[in-house]
């Protein structure tokens, strides 16, 4: 029979929230991102804004401090530890050495917007318009690409002397410009990821701010860190997660725990045991859900040991009248002629069948309408097993492995009678040729003695009902090779009665097995 796997309800319930979060995330998102117009732009203004400034700051001091001749140098030094590209435009359209391939056409129009700040003044220690260095009047990006830091950097000795008001405008406390990230964005195409930091180059001069344009290019959107930085929103994740669990937790231990009590009850009352109790009330719908299974199975305990004290009654009031026949027939016997005696045989073969009918009810009843009469006592195995071997099976051979003075708590005479019937069982279906192998093994406080044959067996679609009254599995079996079919129910029967559980299984070569657990001796 094909089992199905088993996929815990806790499991279910902590993957649907998972799924739930991440929906949620994602909805929120695209809703925010739908509102606000928000792109890659907006994560400059978080921690990548950030990391771009810094990395911007830290770039625009190296190239401060040495020499234009050294730029490519610390460029391709940045671009090692980094692992991304990185272009340095100085002015529109001149690029300190090699311009960025393959640029994007919307990075290219994106880049052509980039502003540099204008001069604030005309410097003073130059002609009026003019800017220092040499350039052009009125040409807000400062000197010409050739004539800047040609010799050093501004203010060191190619560059123009600070005069006294811009030494006092410094003193006073001036901001040097910062570096700024100008825009974050993806290349048409699928071509990388771009970004473009303002770098101011020159020392602070009143009114001679040099602004470059760093273009960082990536191919992927975490710029080797910069961009996006992976491990905070999957901390961030996990902490909502987390917190997620710690709230939901004691509703999903609470409801699983539930079910878990009202799944034990339920196979517990589909094995005949209707006094199984959920143990637990809760004030919702499981709560009455659990009500309404402990209210069944009290109904159904009720009306099974109704059918049984019905049974048993009638079996009991058939006793006496079939007494009496047995002994008219036995005074009827004497005076007959011979052809009369043959008839009274087939009579007395009938009523022999029908007392044999009412004995069996009469033991099948007799444990569960009558609890008192069960006595638990220790019986130790090996004896009872044998004296039942030799008046079931006086024929067949029998292999046993009981452990010696292994011993159980059981009322004798149901337990006795139980390990018979299955025995008669064995030999009845077996044939002369069937063996019989019986095994005990101690778990715990619990014993389990199993009797196996190798006769034919039982499909497996009947061992479920194997132990169900007036049950024969063989439909073609009659009632002379398969009897009544209450032997094994009263084998079921007896040893609830003690306190154990009985099941059927399939044998391990062929044949059947019957498994009985019973709480050890102690």
């Amino acid at each position: 029979m094909k089992r199905r796997v088993r996929f815990p309800l806790m499991a279910k319930m902590l993957l649907w929230l998972c799924v739930h979060l991440g929906v949620l995330a994602a909805a929120f998102f695209i809703f925010i991102a739908w509102q606000l117009r928000l792109g890659l732009d907006s994560l400059l203004s978080g921690t990548a804004g950030e990391r771009l400034k810094n990395l911007g700051e830290e770039i625009a001091g190296d190239l401060r401090a040495a020499p234009r001749s050294s730029w490519p140098e610390i460029l391709q030094s940045h671009e090692s530890t980094l692992g991304v590209g990185l272009s340095l435009q100085i002015a529109p359209g001149a690029w300190l050495g090699r311009p960025p391939e393959s640029l994007p056409a919307n990075v290219d129009r994106r880049i052509g917007e980039f502003r540099r700040p204008p001069a604030q003044r005309p410097p003073r220690g130059g002609p009026e318009g003019r800017p220092p260095g040499g350039g052009r009047p009125g040409d807000q990006f400062g000197p010409p690409e050739d004539a800047l830091f040609e010799d050093g950097p501004p203010g060191g000795r190619g560059g123009p002397p600070l005069d006294r008001q811009d030494r006092a405008e410094l003193a006073g406390g001036r901001e040097r410009p910062r570096a700024r990230p100008d825009f974050l964005m993806r290349g048409d195409g699928g071509a990388g990821y771009w970004a473009g930091i303002d770098l101011p180059l020159s020392e602070l001069r009143p009114g001679q701010p040099l602004h470059a344009l760093l273009v960082i290019r990536a191919k992927d959107i975490t710029g080797g860190g910069l961009f996006f930085d992976l491990k905070p929103w999957v901390i961030g994740g996990l902490t909502v997660l987390a917190l997620s669990l710690v709230l939901w937790a004691p509703v999903f231990i609470g409801i699983t725990r539930y079910l878990s009590r009202l799944s034990g009850t339920t196979e517990a009352i589909a094995d005949g045991k209707f006094d199984a109790r959920v143990g637990i009330s809760r004030s919702d719908e499981l709560g009455s859900l659990g009500d309404s299974i402990e209210s069944m199975a009290a109904r159904l305990d009720r009306l099974v040991r109704g059918q049984k004290r019905f049974l048993g009654d009638v079996a009991h009031e058939l006793c006496s009248p079939l007494a009496r026949i047995r002994t008219g027939l036995g005074v009827l016997e004497y005076g007959m002629t011979p052809e009369q005696q043959a008839r009274l045989e087939s009579i007395e073969e009938d009523v022999s069948e029908l007392s044999q009918l009412v004995s069996e009810v009469l033991a099948f009843t007799k444990a569960t309408t009558a609890p008192g009469s069960v006595r638990l006592e220790p019986v130790e195995l090996a004896p009872v097993i044998q004296l039942a071997l030799s008046r079931e099976c006086p024929g067949q051979k029998a292999h046993l492995y009981i452990p010696e003075g292994l011993a159980v708590m059981a009322d004798r005479s149901l337990f006795a009678r139980a390990v018979a019937n299955i025995l008669r069982n064995a030999a009845r279906h077996g044939g002369d040729e069937c063996e019989i192998t019986i095994s005990a093994t101690r778990h715990g406080e619990q014993v389990e003695l199993r009797l196996s044959d190798n006769g034919p067996g039982v499909d497996p679609a009947d061992l479920p009902r194997l132990f169900e009254p007036f049950y024969r599995p063989d439909a073609a079996r009659t009632r002379e090779s398969g009897g009544v079919g209450l032997g094994l129910a009263i084998v079921r029967s007896g040893i609830e009665a003690c306190g154990g559980t009985v099941r059927a299984e399939k044998a391990p070569q062929s044949g059947l097995s019957v498994a009985l657990v019973l709480p050890v001796c102690p």
